[in-house]
């Protein structure tokens, strides 16, 4: 019995030991490194950081734009028998509905190229149109003593050919909209040929007719402010564009123009936009022959990369 008492204290003696030392060395070993964490994905891109990546983007975007186009003209009555001639004032108006009679051609297009926060834009409109008026004035005698009818009929054809050219930096951008500043030039050559009928007094006491034509360059120094913004993570973003300009040279003048609408944007970074565009050009000075034009209505584009 005491061999058997003694066998087990001993043997438990050794266990404890074993166990002890065992316990020991796991306690001076080196503790394993934890595992790296997995980094967060970085967010993708929006469709308005792709158009800052850096590279050069190039776009062109033929439009349609439909506008109402009204104006004011005035031309001089050529000499009378013993009499001086006049100044006649006509309006015409020209709208969509019309187009099919009095727009002849009509050419629209427009272009960007981008590289970061530069960027060179430009737009080209050429209108060709037919359009008609008529006007009653009086001319007055000396002293304003006689005073004679006078009404006048015209036709007049009216071609725009209207470019513009300007460069902006970008002074405002997040991921889902920009603003940018620009300078640049519009010129707008205008061209008007009248086809007149004057017929003096009551009862015709004489009628003169003849073409009077009108080779005018009205340019333009602009300023403006221009951009885009998304909703959110969508595809649909709202455009924007103002500008303000001032004639130079020998036509002086005031102009400018404003858009905005909708559009939306193709993951292959084409766009299609729907837009309402005002163009207006007054304040000429009295030698011009148009001293008032005004162009709105709607438009529709595609832009495509190049």
């Amino acid at each position: 019995m005491n061999v058997i008492n003694r066998f087990g204290a001993v043997a438990t003696v050794l266990v404890c030991t074993a166990l002890g030392v065992t316990g020991v060395a796991r306690a001076q070993e080196t503790p394993a490194p934890a595992a790296p964490a997995t980094p967060a994905p970085e967010a993708s891109p929006t469709l308005m950081d792709m158009q800052y990546d850096g590279r050069m983007h190039v776009m062109l975007a033929p439009y349609v734009w439909a506008p109402t186009v009204g104006g004011n003209f005035q031309y001089t009555i050529p000499n009378l028998p013993r009499r001086s001639g006049g100044v006649a004032h006509a309006s015409a108006q020209v709208g969509p509905r019309d187009y099919l009679a009095k727009l002849n051609s009509a050419a629209m297009f427009s272009f960007d190229a981008r590289k970061g926060d530069f960027d060179f834009f430009g737009d080209y409109i050429y209108v060709n149109a037919s359009v008609s008026a008529s006007a009653a004035s009086t001319l007055s005698g000396r002293f304003g003593r006689v005073q004679i009818p006078l009404s006048v009929s015209t036709n007049a054809h009216l071609r725009e050919s209207i470019w513009e050219a300007a460069a902006g930096y970008t002074i405002a951008r997040g991921h889902d909209a920009d603003l940018s500043i620009f300078a640049g030039m519009r010129e707008f050559p205008l061209n008007l040929t009248f086809d007149y009928s004057a017929t003096i007094g009551r009862r015709r006491m004489f009628t003169r007719s003849g073409t009077i034509l009108s080779a005018d360059i009205a340019q333009d120094v602009i300023f403006g402010l221009r951009g885009k913004a998304f909703f959110g993570d969508s595809h649909v973003f709202v455009p924007y564009y103002v500008d303000l300009g001032s004639g130079i040279g020998r036509l002086s003048n005031q102009t400018w123009q404003g858009y905005s609408g909708a559009g939306y944007a193709f993951n292959h970074g084409q766009t299609l936009l729907l837009a309402y565009r005002t163009l207006t050009y007054e304040g000429f000075t009295p030698i011009s022959h148009v001293q008032k034009l005004t162009m709105h209505g709607p438009l529709l584009g595609y832009t495509f990369n190049l």
